[in-house]
């Protein structure tokens, strides 16, 4: 084909579908070139493959093109965050902790006296446990669920995980209130 036509012809099949991979077959390197300026210019994702002398340029429309993030990275951000959200929560019961370690394993509660100074800061800790956990299910809803390809075990189990994590951590800043009933007075 002349040199501006393959350029024309894929803009026109890329106008005509919304979404999609489209293969442009191509021999000559000043069409390969151009078309793939043109894929550039336009913003959109291709690669190309040699097949004998000719060319294929997939170009991709329509869907979010990226790199996921390292595993190794989301898998460190993760549980640093559930570690962060269970000491502020254990922080945040820092009050009641000691009468419960003593009734539940006989812990002397003088033993836990320097958690003591701690106390004035437990709706600090609370709220801070809180915001952890808020971003951890924002990311999930807004980031992890959305993903196309799920790899990697921590973005394959990352809910099971958060949801534990949510339910020790909400024990953890509400059994003050709920141990009476299993205790008694």
């Amino acid at each position: 084909m002349a040199c501006p036509e393959p350029v024309i012809r894929t803009k026109d099949a890329l106008e005509d579908i919304d979404e999609g991979i489209l293969d442009v077959w191509l021999n000559s390197y000043s069409s390969i070139q151009n078309v793939k300026r043109f894929a550039t210019k336009e913003g959109l994702y291709h690669t190309e493959k040699k097949v004998g002398k000719t060319t294929i340029i997939s170009i991709v429309k329509g869907y979010e093109c990226g790199l996921p993030e390292p595993e190794e990275k989301e898998e460190r951000s993760f549980w640093a965050l559930i570690a962060g959200a269970v000491v502020t929560a254990i922080l945040a019961s820092t009050c009641c902790i000691a009468p419960l370690m003593f009734l539940l394993f006989g812990i002397s509660a003088s033993s836990l006296s320097f958690l003591k100074p701690l106390a004035p800061y437990h709706w600090l800790f609370v709220a801070l446990a809180v915001a952890i956990l808020s971003y951890l299910w924002y990311h999930y809803f807004t980031v992890i669920r959305k993903r196309i390809v799920c790899e990697g075990w921590i973005c394959k189990y990352y809910l099971t995980y958060l949801s534990i994590g949510t339910i020790f951590i909400a024990l953890l800043l509400s059994y003050q209130y709920w141990i009476v009933y299993f205790l008694g007075d």
